[in-house]
């Protein structure tokens, strides 16, 4: 089973124009072999520029039944 999560944040400016936006995605898939992934990116932009940055990560492990 995979499960998925998004948060998306916004600044909005208060003549509805968005600044910024931060949006974070994770992935889970489960069963004995577990994954875990997310990536995050951010848009900053203003009235003469704008600029955009991102990173994701990941990580996974192998659970094993009977074991202590």
């Amino acid at each position: 089973m995979t499960e998925y999560r998004v948060i998306t944040k916004r600044i909005v400016s208060p003549d509805g124009k968005v600044i910024s936006e931060a949006k974070s995605v994770a992935k889970a898939s489960g069963d004995n072999n577990t994954q875990v992934s997310q990536s995050v990116s951010v848009n900053v932009s203003s009235s003469s520029s704008s600029s955009s940055s991102s990173s994701s990560s990941s990580s996974s492990s192998i659970l094993q039944t009977g074991e202590i």
